[in-house]
């Protein structure tokens, strides 16, 4: 596949077919993550891939720690909806920072490879979401991995039941300027 055909191809993806992801094409997509530049060469970032009992455990997690934000009247955005879209992916992959926590370029670097990943799973023919809700639950994400990295982001992994239309996008002439 082009690099320009999956620019303007990939898609988030919100639903996925019950049908399993072979390995060696989730190992491809990590493999696309790891070729990421990264700040200092320092390649920050880290994966908890989830499928089965082990993606139950932790989507049962987050949902637990959303309805608990939700009672205390905490904002928990799109979380529910994350989590179903988390239950119904065969995979997920939990995306850590392994850096210097606070430090921007180590987030930039993970942020690097996670579209890595997403363009190299739409080149595969899978589906992915890039989900940020697991901040509003991370306390018990963070704690049921025991990792001390930061929590950046969740990938949600399959074979696409939809094909979304492209959203509209801003021209080149909105969001740049030219200096000389």
């Amino acid at each position: 596949m082009e690099l320009d055909e999956a620019l303007r191809g990939r898609r988030s993806i919100r639903n996925y077919k019950g049908e399993a992801v072979p390995m060696d094409m989730v190992q491809q997509v990590l493999e696309a993550g790891t070729l990421a530049p990264s700040a200092h060469n320092g390649q920050q970032w880290r994966f908890s891939v989830l499928t089965g009992k082990a993606k139950k455990r932790v989507t049962d997690v987050f949902r637990t720690d959303l309805s608990a934000l939700s009672k205390k009247g905490g904002s928990i955005g799109s979380g529910f909806e994350s989590c179903r879209i988390m239950e119904q992916a065969p995979v997920v992959i939990i995306v850590w920072n392994a850096g210097r926590a606070g430090f921007e370029t180590h987030i930039h670097s993970v942020a690097a490879a996670i579209e890595n990943m997403l363009l190299k799973a739409y080149a595969l023919g899978l589906g992915t979401l890039w989900i940020g809700d697991v901040f509003d639950a991370s306390e018990g994400l963070i704690q049921y991995f025991g990792k001390h990295w930061e929590l950046t982001a969740a990938i949600a992994l399959g074979w696409p039941a939809e094909n979304p239309n492209p959203r509209p996008r801003k021209s080149v002439s909105e969001v740049a300027e030219f200096l000389d």
